[in-house]
């Protein structure tokens, strides 16, 4: 839209990104499904680039750890209100959870299984874990749902999959890598029911398939190792001509002078050891120089400070990919509060990250109790405890949830100190306060009442931290005489 003004004058309204001036360029015309952009090729190319980078860059590496230690581990909390059931429970996910019950190739336990499914989400886009039987999982890595050779009579995306028209995936076409081929040939159709798949998503509906969400770092991390690799090769040439040696000859009045050049006779031949001077890089050189002789160490000044400060702004640049705060690759440039701030927004970053693990946790956990509960041959009497208890399947699977192993201690005193506080104001609670750390605070008081219980059967008298001289032998003492008089009362 254009508004004339008096003297000729125009202005145009409307969005600067929209508008093509030349100096930057030209904004995008058309909108298109994902995979249309990133097309089965482009797809393979970028997830071989990030798999490459994975491979020889340290700071992408550990981007990528660091960040599978905050979104990627859970541990399992039941909570059916039946102790039987709880304890069976814990029983049988402990035994599952070992490499020869979980995973069919006898490789990864539980908690290694599900990093490495967020680790492939990570740098290839999406992951998927198939349920086999006998409560096996295969793990499936992002490549090999593929379109590949299949030639079936059902409609497979060139994204690998069999979708509704709403886009719901129905089946994953399996696919095997065809050895020194960039081919892929058919296996199987899966059925959407026996896998567990998530994926990076960037829109919200024109999209089947995953997408890294390192892609927007990788050229970065490229140029940045790049550079390094420059540095170090301009530090180690210098270091390899970094000796000069300065003589002061005859009528010369600087080191170096040509001057003295005639002052050399016919009768005064040059020899070699007038000219040379061997160093030996390996061992340490005691250097016998004639008078007015000297040896400078040329200074190389690499890496200079700008190139320092400039690869610190790249790196932090892509550490945002996957949210991580600078303050994790270099304390030493922030205070102690800094660091904790920085630490508080990157765990409201990893929410919805956790919660797509636990969704994935959620379902494993659903298709174990269901394979037991159906499963008359099975060893662990679930069904019939849980049965005895007033609990039916689906009461079972609602008693399981995942909690992530939490954040570490940054400074345990003071973090103490503050959730004792926010407990008291009631702004908090020990079992949130728990969660944070990764611990349970229901089975910590089982463990203290264990330990108490044995305290008191050898006599021995132990402290309450938070309450001054009481021990826990008081605290108990006080208790059960506590409900004798509430006994005594209800009696009355």
């Amino acid at each position: 839209m254009r508004i004339n003004l008096k003297d000729g004058l125009k202005v145009m309204l409307g969005y600067n990104v929209t508008e093509d001036k030349g100096r930057r360029q030209s904004p995008s015309s058309r909108v298109k499904h994902e995979s249309d952009i990133l097309t089965p090729n482009k797809r393979r190319k970028l997830q071989a680039t990030a798999q490459d980078q994975m491979r020889n860059h340290a700071i992408l590496a550990w981007m990528v750890r660091k960040h599978l230690d905050y979104v990627s581990q859970f541990h399992i909390q039941t909570d059916s209100g039946n102790e039987s059931v709880n304890t069976l429970l814990d029983r049988i996910f402990k035994w599952h959870g070992t490499p020869n019950n979980f995973d069919i190739a006898r490789r990864f336990g539980r908690n290694e299984m599900y990093r490495m499914f967020e680790l492939e989400k990570v740098v290839n886009g999406d992951a998927a874990i198939i349920k086999l039987d006998g409560m096996k999982l295969q793990a499936m890595e992002s490549d090999r749902i593929t379109k590949g050779s299949y030639d079936g009579d059902e409609e497979v995306t060139g994204s690998g999959l069999i979708a509704d028209k709403y886009g719901a995936i129905d089946k994953f076409c399996i696919c095997n890598r065809v050895s020194q081929s960039n081919n892929y040939e058919f296996d199987h159709l899966e059925p959407a029911d026996n896998v567990i798949f998530d994926a990076y998503w960037t829109r919200f509906g024109s999209q089947f398939r995953g997408v890294s969400p390192l892609s927007t770092a990788l050229n970065t991390m490229q140029d940045i190792s790049e550079a390094f690799e420059w540095n170090l090769v301009k530090a180690k040439m210098h270091a390899l001509f970094g000796v000069a040696i300065l003589r002061k000859t005859d009528g010369a009045d600087e080191f170096g002078g040509a001057a003295g050049s005639g002052a050399e006779t016919a009768d005064q031949a040059a020899d070699a050891t007038d000219t040379q001077l061997d160093l030996d890089p390996r061992s340490v050189n005691v250097l016998d120089l004639n008078p007015d002789e000297d040896v400078k160490i040329l200074e190389s000044g690499t890496p200079s400070s700008e190139f320092v400060e400039g690869s610190y702004l790249f790196i932090q640049c892509a550490l945002l990919a996957l949210d991580i705060p600078i303050t994790c690759f270099d304390s030493r440039r922030s205070s102690f509060s800094a660091r904790i701030a920085d630490l508080n927004e990157y765990e409201v970053s990893s929410r919805y990250k956790i919660q797509k693990n636990r969704y994935a946790h959620q379902n494993y956990s659903d298709w174990v109790i269901d394979a037991i509960w159906n499963d008359t041959n099975t060893p662990w009497p679930l069904r019939k405890i849980a049965l005895d208890a007033g609990m039916n399947k689906r009461d079972v699977q609602e008693a399981i949830e995942w909690v992530p192993h939490g954040s570490p201690w940054m400074d345990k005193l003071d973090q103490l100190k503050g959730d004792d506080l926010g407990i008291s104001l009631a702004i908090d609670n020990p079992v949130d306060a728990a969660r944070r750390r990764g611990m349970d605070v229901f089975k910590n008081i089982d463990k203290i009442a264990k330990v108490q219980e044995y305290a008191r059967s050898k006599g021995v008298v132990l402290k309450v931290a938070s309450s001054g001289d009481k021990t826990l032998n008081d605290a108990i003492d006080e208790k059960i005489e506590d409900e004798k008089k509430q006994d005594s009362k209800d009696d009355n």
